[in-house]
């Protein structure tokens, strides 16, 4: 043990808090043709037929066709989970909780639900948690919902250590580097991706979030989860989605196999699952508190867990386990006078997010463009090459960022991503047509392929607002669900593995140290309106696909005039560089694609093409949105068949 403790490598991941106008909390924290890979070429890949060959499109049929927005007066909670987002409004209108205590109720909840993509209490990446967060003073008078607290406060955020120890791991890395493609998707495949756990920490973000903002007992938080895993619930059409494309890996794994596979057969929606084990564990967490994971008797069973895959975890390394703050990014909203727009820093996307905009958004006197209701109208597929070069220029900009506590160059980076200056020279580059790798300026590549992400909005009636990102990584994480606990455990440092595909693009692999995050497009994220009160709460899950789509679905809204729904339903795009290919949505406009061959862009709706990952959603988003008259209206996406849930 001392030998593979002595080369732990410690990844932090974030939770972001903000602390803002209004009483408002901030919880967790811490989610055709072919190609040259070069992307030199101009042969274009044509769309893939719209279907899934293996039944996508019968499970995909049963979604709603739009994000419905829902209005309620005093509260709001969106997730991927409508009776998830239920529990949560419960919590904030029959138990006065507050937004954070929501957040972590809601959160654990979708823990049980969407076991491949949230498995939360234990083995989950705890990412960015962004939130306005009150006044500790107003914790006095939590039951005065009207009262509001116009003070601005310190901002803050939250990190969640991730912890990497098996010393091979490295080279492994370098084993992995000089194989074939085929055999790198071999290694991907195979059941059980032990080596890849990190130490989870959402407990501890939670732990700490509730300590400081929380109002309701610990143990009232973990009761709508426990309930739920031990009642049972309906799988949805996202969780059987994810046990079809991950079969075998299900069926290798004895806890899986338990959990997914009814007599004999693959779970289908409407099946009642039942996680009978893993309730026990939240009720045994929810009593005795988050001491118990991290050093009492259950840190052993999570040790021999892991340990049985090929994990180098040890009780010291649960044991060290620590939280930290710092603080997030803040900015003038582009193209939106007078609102602010709060969100995390490198390591995660935030700072990608704002890049994008500010490309996008200039001052017309200098730029040949800017972004306004009449270029989607009149010039549509002109607006969206010029949104696939802004995508490429900032996913370049992003191959220079790592974690700022080991680099101090970034904050260099972040700054010049943050300049409008800056963005108006990029936005002169954005031609007529699209270019080679070399035209944007990268310089590094650093990959964060994940599929199993979930994000929760919160805003509650005294506007404290939460918004959180989570993610397991992959689908079903490590592929293990423990035969005692229930816990499916994370594969967070697979994120490392997938740096291999590097050597396509003949970049660099950003190097790893001790305590060093990897860097990830988590963008949990808060609108402030001109008087500094909260106008949205907002997030995504979807891995490479987050700022892209929380890009689009803020453009669609605020710049091109479009109402929520159709913000959110409207068909994406997605570029990022590497590999040089856009992807479009099912249900992108054909005309649009033909079109847009002509500016020389290589065109798939292949996810596999992108990531290496098969019918993926192009983003998930969720968010909360203040009326000016005082309305809230909440909307979870219809790619994964979520709902709100509030009240008047």
């Amino acid at each position: 043990m001392a030998e593979c403790r002595a080369k732990n490598n410690v990844i932090f991941r974030r939770m972001c808090f903000v602390k803002g106008s209004l009483v408002v909390l901030n919880v967790l924290c811490c989610l055709g043709g072919t190609t040259d890979a070069t992307g030199t070429g101009k042969q274009i890949i044509e769309p893939l037929e719209h279907r899934n060959k293996a039944g996508m499109q019968q499970s995909r049929s049963l979604l709603p066709k739009y994000s419905e927005p829902v209005k309620f007066k005093t509260a709001a909670v969106a997730a991927d989970y409508k009776n998830c987002s239920e529990r949560g409004a419960e919590i904030l209108r029959d138990h006065h909780g507050n937004a954070v205590d929501a957040a972590i109720a809601t959160a654990l909840c979708v823990g049980v639900v969407n076991a491949h993509s949230a498995a939360k209490t234990t083995a989950i990446n705890f990412r960015e948690v962004v939130s306005h967060h009150e006044n500790a003073e107003t914790m006095k008078d939590f039951l005065n919902l009207k009262k509001k607290w116009k003070e601005r406060g310190g901002i803050t955020m939250v990190n969640v250590l991730w912890q990497a120890c098996p010393p091979w791991h490295f080279g492994t890395l370098r084993l992995f580097s000089q194989v074939d493609d085929i055999d790198i998707e071999r290694k991907k495949n195979i059941a059980g991706e032990g080596e890849f756990i990190g130490v989870p920490g959402e407990l501890r973000g939670f732990e700490m979030a509730w300590k400081k903002y929380g109002r309701l007992p610990w143990r009232k938080l973990f009761q709508p989860a426990i309930e739920i895993a031990t009642n049972g619930f309906p799988a949805n059409h996202a969780l059987v989605n994810a046990v079809r494309i991950n079969w075998l890996n299900v069926t290798h794994d004895f806890g899986l196999r338990e959990l997914f596979r009814k007599n004999g057969r693959k779970i289908k929606e409407g099946d009642v699952i039942k996680r009978t084990k893993y309730g026990k564990t939240l009720r045994k967490i929810a009593d005795s508190g988050a001491d118990l994971f991290y050093t009492g008797k259950m840190a052993k069973k999570i040790v021999k867990d892991v340990r049985s895959i090929g994990s180098c975890i040890s009780l010291t390394d649960l044991k060290d386990y620590r939280a930290t703050e710092v603080k997030p990014l803040e900015v003038s909203l582009p193209g939106v006078k007078g609102y602010k727009l709060l969100t995390v820093p490198p390591p995660a996307g935030g700072a990608a997010l704002i890049n994008i905009l500010s490309i996008l958004k200039g001052k017309r006197s200098l730029s040949s463009f800017n972004f306004s209701a009449n270029d989607m109208k009149h010039h549509p597929v002109l607006t969206y090459h010029r949104m696939i070069e802004a995508f490429n220029f900032v996913a370049a900009k992003q191959t220079y960022l790592t974690d700022p506590v080991f680099d101090e160059d970034v904050k260099e980076v972040v700054k010049e991503m943050l300049d409008p200056e800056r963005s108006e020279q990029i936005r002169r580059l954005i031609n007529g047509e699209t270019h080679s790798f070399d035209y944007y300026g990268p310089i590094n590549y650093n990959t964060d392929i994940t599929d199993g992400t979930t994000h929760v909005s919160v805003l509650d009636a005294e506007e404290n607002a939460v918004s959180l990102t989570t993610s397991i990584n992959k689908y079903f994480g490590a592929k293990l669900r423990s035969p005692k606990l229930g816990i499916i455990y994370n594969d967070q440092l697979l994120d490392t593995y997938e740096n291999v595909r590097l050597k396509e693009f003949k970049l660099a692999i950003d190097e790893l140290k001790p305590y060093k995050r990897p860097v990830s497009l988590a963008s949990p994220s808060i609108i402030l309106d001109e008087a500094g009160d909260v106008k949205m709460v907002f997030g995504a899950a979807g891995g490479k696909y987050i700022a892209t789509a929380l890009a689009q679905v803020l453009m669609n809204h605020f710049w091109f005039g479009e109402s929520l729904r159709d913000a959110v339903s409207k068909s994406r795009l997605h570029s990022q560089l590497f590999p040089n290919l856009v992807l479009v949505e099912k249900d992108f406009p054909k005309q649009y694609i033909d079109e847009l061959k002509r500016f020389g862009h290589k065109i798939t709706n292949d996810t596999v093409k992108i990531t290496g990952t098969p019918f993926q959603i192009v983003g998930v988003v969720q968010l909360v949105y203040r009326e000016k008259d005082g309305e809230i209206l909440a909307l979870a996406d219809h790619r994964k068949g979520g709902g709100p849930a509030g009240y008047r």
